[in-house]
């Protein structure tokens, strides 16, 4: 019999997919595929009544009944604040890409993760009813936006994304059903409409910055951490500090006569071609988890399915290498995690598509690939399906994703996955990245840093590319916290495997401890106890 707990747990997220059915499909609950969110002032004052209500509940002392209760009480505790803060920020009046993207994924998850129970049929009317209320969730956006609340950079942000769009729904194979040309040339015309408005009518006058008093209580109630954001910006210049000298060390040791950043460029001059982009990826995934099986570093349990496929075409813009969407996590029988990566563009200048090819070098898609799929993102999504709870399934800690994937990437070195320095330099060289991310990210919330000193530190400290660079600050403007989430993440995973590890002393076994963490699904690392 289900304690209260559990049935109070059910009915939160039941309520949660029916406001966010985009959510719901992503995770696997196809029940409200025919709909796209209402984000109209009813609407968001429906997820307001259900943040209140789901707070009160989840605030209630001795409510949980159990350790593993416990656990799901902070993490819905977590994501409710996180809500009541974007509100507080003003998301909803300050991003013009959030509705495009809402819209565009709630077509492009019904296509690439159809409900395998529906027959064809209705997955066609789906996928129309979806469609047909795109141009009413863009005309909802068109009324929630502020111009003075709006920066600058989403504006660039909503634009690249709304030409994105129009792209896609204008190359999307529909099915031959009664008006659907007429409700494509609607959603065309609604998108035209948005960027238009978009680009001529909102002046934009905002800031993205939350300003350090939000992001103080992201870092504490999302996250649960007790850091105020000037702590956080000197960690992340302590440890790029730290990992400059572990470069320069092995730089040396590679070659005296050149620098670390010298080295890295020399690696990227090899490299797939652009036929044989996606094949890499795949060829080193498979190599990853043999790796991984022959080590005996994490359990892979059976019945998962992986896939390398190219990124969706709405997306490409603001994603030009590439992402990882997980299996669905309620879909007993879709067991498919997707690597995405963006193929190269034969219509970009000559010059950006060899820096782009330079990104994708074959150093590159090896650590790309450990940190993606196994035993990275891939592996530990497919335990936290098998394992967590229905609350740790749906809201995912990004300190637990990307710091267990940052975690994996040391692992295999240590391991001995990484057979050449030029491997462990790269790691190293990414490790920095992730070091200077969490000064970026403070940074850039705070007000302390503008996008283009946000750039020139990402050139100078960690060695991106300039263009390439902007791109990833520019993602960092809309996701407060989540650039910092890797280092601070993995740096939580190695204190716990030290505890265990000194409380196991010759009973010891890495896999056993990654299978005690793995247990806890993707739980923020701060909420699991040091006894773990």
């Amino acid at each position: 019999m289900a304690t209260q707990f559990e049935t109070i747990a059910n009915a939160f997220l039941e309520e949660y997919w029916r406001l966010n059915p985009v959510e719901a499909t992503n995770a696997g609950v196809y029940r409200y595929n025919h709909l796209l969110p209402d984000w109209s002032e009813a609407g968001q004052a429906a997820r307001d009544n259900w943040r209140k209500q789901y707070k009160a509940f989840f605030s209630q002392p001795g409510i949980a009944s159990n350790a593993f209760e416990e656990l799901d009480r902070q993490v819905a505790l977590a994501e409710l604040a996180y809500f009541e803060i974007e509100e507080e920020w003003q998301w909803l009046h300050k991003a013009p890409a959030f509705y495009v993207e809402e819209a565009m994924n709630g077509l492009n998850y019904l296509l690439s993760r159809p409900d395998p129970a529906s027959s064809q049929a209705e997955k066609d009317e789906q996928l129309l009813g979806r469609l047909s209320q795109v141009p009413v969730l863009l005309g909802q956006g068109r009324a929630n936006l502020r111009a003075e609340l709006v920066p600058p950079e989403f504006v660039e942000i909503g634009l690249v994304a709304a030409r994105g769009a129009y792209n896609f729904i204008k190359t999307l194979a529909l099915p031959a059903l009664p008006g659907i040309e007429d409700v494509r040339g609607q959603v065309l015309a609604a998108l035209n409409s948005f960027e238009e408005f978009v680009r001529q009518e909102i002046k934009p006058g905002g800031s993205f910055a939350t300003g350090p008093e939000l992001f103080e209580r992201i870092l504490r109630e999302r996250h649960g951490l007790d850091l105020t954001p000037r702590q956080l910006y000197d960690l992340g210049d302590q440890t790029a500090r730290e990992l400059q000298g572990r470069l320069e060390t092995l730089a040396r040791q590679i070659d005296p006569s050149r620098t670390w950043l010298q080295i890295v460029e020399d690696l990227k001059a090899a490299h797939p071609t652009r036929a044989t982009l996606l094949q890499t990826y795949w060829d080193e995934a498979l190599k990853a988890k043999s790796f991984v099986e022959a080590k005996e570093l994490v359990r892979i349990p059976a019945g998962d399915v992986f896939e390398v496929r190219p990124t969706a075409s709405f997306l490409r813009a603001t994603m030009p290498l590439g992402h990882f969407e997980q299996t669905p996590p309620f879909s007993p029988t879709d067991n498919l995690g997707v690597l995405y990566i963006t193929p190269i563009d034969p219509e970009l200048p000559e010059s950006r598509q060899q820096e782009l090819l330079s990104a994708h070098c074959f150093t590159a898609v090896r650590a790309i690939c450990l940190h993606e799929t196994f035993p990275g993102h891939h592996l530990q999504l497919w335990r936290a399906k098998l394992e967590g709870s229905p609350i740790r399934k749906q809201f995912r800690s990004t300190l637990f994703v990307e710091g267990w994937a940052l975690y994996c990437e040391e692992l295999m070195e240590e391991a001995g996955f990484f057979d050449t320095p030029a491997l462990s330099i790269w790691q190293l060289k990414n490790s920095m990245w992730r070091a200077v991310r969490m000064m970026l990210d403070t940074g850039l919330h705070t007000g302390q840093l503008s996008l283009d000193e946000a750039t020139q530190l990402l050139v100078e400290r960690a060695g991106l590319e300039p263009n390439t660079a902007r791109g990833e600050n520019l993602r960092y403007t809309t996701s407060p916290t989540q650039p910092s989430s890797y280092m601070l993440g993995r740096n939580r995973i190695v204190e716990l495997r030290k505890l265990y590890q000194a409380k196991q002393k010759q009973d010891y076994q890495v896999a056993d401890f990654h299978d005690r963490l793995l247990a806890y699904g993707s739980a923020s690392p701060a909420f699991i106890p040091d006894d773990i």
